[in-house]
């Protein structure tokens, strides 16, 4: 497991006590860096990844589970697959599958990528894992998410999510369910209030600033209740038990192939590489015999 520790990487929720609204500010800069820096991504990739990542981070944060959080998105275009993740610990990760060989446009629209497929999964500490499929119907994955959040959890919500291919910062408001609001018309009005003033705010003035002066700049007249920082950081979940889980999935059949080849290249064990942070995992054979013997059972 690869993990760094940056301040600069956050992430810090807010509630307005007399708007019967809450949210949430998340910042990721070390982390977009070193995602970026084990691959080679376009401009316009990079930033739809940051995009990704800080969206992994805020739907871990309202989506209220332990364990982890993926956004996923699979196309039928040069962009074949996009994963983020964010875990427990606020450990970020992201990966992206494409033709190398594409010229991708400056900007990349969701809902014009033939046979895109959202799905944000969710895999808890203890129990099983579930998964939501979320049409692609906006050219923006903030307002896919933002339909997300009005069909399954029944609750307006509403993301600025600004990004470049370094960086990313993301800000996200959330309506309280209306069985907890006395004026329902008035906590809409509110919300859109509060919403017209979040769009306001550029990538220049969410990043300069630390998260307490970022928040109090755009809500100055509101009555803002910020809680503790959070730090977020790079992580993979990446190890050698998830490595023979890997190889396991493979049978035996195919497994006994890959040792017969490797033995007969004189290797003694069998590699498998992290395709998030390109660590490798040197599994013996005597590892892989065990696995025979429990697929056998």
């Amino acid at each position: 497991m690869n993990n760094s520790l940056n301040q600069s990487d956050l992430k810090r929720r807010f509630v307005f006590d007399d708007a019967d609204v809450r949210g949430c500010y998340a910042r990721l800069d070390e982390s977009c860096k070193t995602i970026q820096s084990t691959h080679y991504y376009p401009n316009s990739l990079a930033r739809l990844i940051n995009e990704f990542t800080i969206a992994a981070v805020l739907l871990k944060d309202s989506i209220k589970s332990d364990g982890s959080l993926t956004v996923q998105m699979r196309t039928e275009s040069d962009i074949n697959l996009l994963i983020a993740d964010c875990a427990n610990d606020g450990s970020v990760r992201a990966i992206c599958e494409y033709d190398h060989s594409a010229v991708l446009p400056d900007e990349i629209i969701l809902n014009h990528l033939p046979g895109a497929v959202l799905a944000v999964t969710i895999t808890p500490d203890d129990g099983d894992r579930y998964q939501s499929i979320i049409p692609v119907e906006h050219g923006s994955l903030a307002m896919c998410l933002e339909d997300y959040f009005e069909r399954s959890e029944q609750l307006p919500s509403r993301f600025n999510l600004l990004a470049t291919a370094e960086k990313a910062v993301r800000f996200s408001l959330h309506a309280l369910p209306a069985q907890h609001i006395k004026d329902i018309a008035l906590s809409e009005q509110r919300f859109e209030h509060l919403d017209v003033l979040l769009k306001s705010m550029t990538l220049e003035e969410a990043h300069a600033d630390t998260s307490a002066d970022a928040l109090t700049k755009l809500y100055h007249d509101e009555s803002c209740r910020l809680f503790d920082v959070k730090s977020l950081q790079f992580g993979c979940e990446c190890s050698t038990e998830r490595s023979l889980n890997a190889l396991k999935a493979l049978g035996e059949e195919e497994l006994r192939d890959l040792v017969a080849e490797h033995k007969a290249e004189d290797k003694d064990a069998v590699t498998v590489d992290c395709h998030f942070c390109f660590q490798r995992y040197l599994i013996s054979f005597e590892q892989i015999d065990t696995l025979f013997s429990e697929v056998l059972q």
